[in-house]
């Protein structure tokens, strides 16, 4: 037995079902590689993973991500019905334009949070993320986040940071807060992955957009004073909470924990959604023989294969 194995295995606390690998969009930085076979994820690979998360725990949360998840909407429905009476939380990660009246009532019936993806100026966003036939869908995308709006949904904005849209920024804020039930703002950097391999989207350059997320902080203080309503990054949140509380972060995520596992329609499973596709990363088939009784030491093994940073770049220079 290794010595890595005689560690106490963490506990899961996430799960990411990748439901669908169709999608309406053609986003040129998915992280599908755009070549996929339309897949859906079948109902015992999920229960596979749901009867794991369940012997660790009764209480993480599960996110329906992929394609376009709601396409598949009577999956999550069963997921949801198979684990009610659980605390457990729900999220959807939609691109939002196939939220309509009904589907925004569905999901607030279900206790599914809403986190859609939006890129910036619509002239950013239409190029970055249009319909497969090629226009733009940032209209369909805010008609799609305004009727949770109507139904009590609260909705998590995310924006994937790149070089094409790292220096228009802040008309997010002026969004978030025409649409009045945006929780929070969270950004991620591009990964070249999936699609971004194979297009020409570029990663932004980090002093730039240390600059611009800057700019995007006091600009959303400047907002709140004017108005009251405060749009709360989901990072300042976290460190001030730290503060707050005088306590240590030793973990930056789910996957720097061993508590996340990501599952694809075809059964592979990997640590995080960002790693997708990487060999090194590679899980296992979720029905493989013996694979709920290994996946917290691969977990485990999958994080030694990063080495953090000790401290912040910034920091460091002093």
């Amino acid at each position: 037995m290794s010595q890595l194995s005689l560690l106490k295995e963490p506990k899961l606390k996430k799960l990411v079902l990748f439901v669908t690998t169709e999608c309406n969009l053609l986003c040129h930085y998915c992280y599908l590689s755009g070549s996929d076979e339309v897949e859906y994820i079948d109902w015992h690979v999920a229960k596979q993973c749901l009867d794991l998360m369940f012997r660790q725990s009764d209480s993480f949360n599960i996110q329906f991500a992929s394609g376009e998840p709601q396409l598949k909407i009577d999956f999550i429905e069963k997921v949801v019905g198979y684990t009610k009476g659980l605390s457990i939380r729900y999220q959807l990660q939609t691109n939002a334009t196939l939220i309509y009246g009904k589907v925004a009532g569905n999901l607030k019936r279900l206790g599914v949070d809403e986190g859609a993806s939006h890129d910036g100026l619509p002239e950013v966003n239409d190029s970055l993320r249009p319909f497969a036939d090629g226009h733009g869908a940032t209209a369909a995308t805010i008609s799609g986040m305004e009727k949770p709006r109507v139904a009590g949904i609260r909705v998590g904005l995310t924006c994937a940071l790149s070089a094409e849209n790292v220096a228009g920024l802040c008309g997010r804020f002026e969004l978030a807060i025409y649409l009045g039930n945006v929780e929070g703002i969270a950004f991620y950097p591009l990964r070249l992955i999936g699609r971004a391999r194979k297009d020409s989207v570029r990663q932004a350059y980090p002093t730039l957009a240390a600059r611009s997320v800057s700019a995007d902080l006091r600009q959303a203080d400047e907002l709140a004073l004017i108005d009251g309503k405060k749009v709360r990054f989901r990072e300042v949140e976290r460190m001030r909470y730290l503060l707050i509380y005088g306590i240590r972060r030793r973990h930056r995520c789910y996957f720097c924990a061993g508590q996340l596992l990501m599952v694809k329609p075809h059964r592979d499973a990997y640590p995080c959604t960002s790693l997708t596709g990487f060999l090194q990363f590679y899980l296992s088939n979720v029905l493989q023989p013996g694979f709920t009784n290994e996946v917290g030491v691969n977990l485990q093994w999958c994080r030694q294969l990063i080495t953090p940073p000790h401290c912040c770049p910034t920091c460091c220079r002093h």
